[in-house]
């Protein structure tokens, strides 16, 4: 698996459906950290419940969804996703849905600002069982006041010591050389590290110049040291 980018790339946006989709189209348009809203290849699942076709609002909003999104994604890359009431049913449909529509830069960004509370639930669990991707996820205050965005990343991530320092050398603008220096270890050792930092976004590769590539914490990284790091601090 290739180690996961910040740059723009391809997306899967996944978004349980209520009656209201004001919160889901602001999502949309959002910018955020190397993703900077809908784009062509991107792909959007709207999750209801069996039989939402029966609730007028509910159709009303994904078809409002639909108008703005499918211009920009193609009509095809906006589907529909109609779960049981069931909840291990939900979200193993969910999770298997989140699987094979995933884009080959391995985004996901969950919207979860709307829609029944079981299917908000369903699709955040099943989103922890999503390996080797990017996870970010939404959620907007009712008064529209603003929202909140974490990446799954910084609380799947293991708790390793290692990576813990390796993310605050890196903070301190230290190369691999001076991280495995101040570790007593070699710098092949770091870089192996470094691919599983990656796999979870906690830092991302940087090459200016063309020189040897170094290496930036996000702020996904940033949470982790947060969860992790006592007294690791930016300088």
């Amino acid at each position: 698996m290739k180690p996961l980018t910040l740059g723009g790339g391809t997306l899967l946006v996944i978004f349980p459906v209520g009656f209201d989709e004001k919160f889901i189209i602001r999502a949309l348009v959002r910018k955020r950290e190397g993703v900077d809203g809908l784009g062509p290849g991107d792909r959007l699942l709207a999750v209801v419940p069996e039989g939402y076709g029966k609730e007028e609002r509910a159709v009303n909003a994904i078809n409002s969804i639909k108008a703005i999104a499918s211009p920009i994604t193609g009509e095809d890359n906006v589907k529909i996703l109609e779960v049981p009431p069931d909840g291990e049913d939900m979200v193993l449909k969910i999770a298997q849905a989140v699987r094979e529509n995933l884009t080959t830069d391995r985004i996901v960004l969950a919207v979860l600002s709307g829609g029944m509370r079981p299917i908000l639930v369903s699709t955040l669990l099943a989103l922890l069982s999503v390996r080797d991707a990017r996870v970010i996820v939404e959620s907007d205050f009712e008064n529209l006041s603003g929202h909140i965005s974490l990446e799954l990343g910084a609380f799947l991530a293991p708790p390793k010591r290692r990576w813990v320092m390796i993310l605050c050398g890196l903070l301190k603008g230290w190369s691999v050389r001076k991280i495995a220096e101040d570790l007593g270890v070699s710098p092949a050792t770091i870089s192996n590290e470094l691919k599983g930092i990656l796999r979870y976004n906690l830092a991302r590769a940087v090459t200016p110049n063309d020189r040897t590539p170094k290496y930036a914490v996000t702020e996904a990284g940033k949470l982790y040291l947060r969860l992790w790091g006592e007294g690791c601090h930016e300088t």
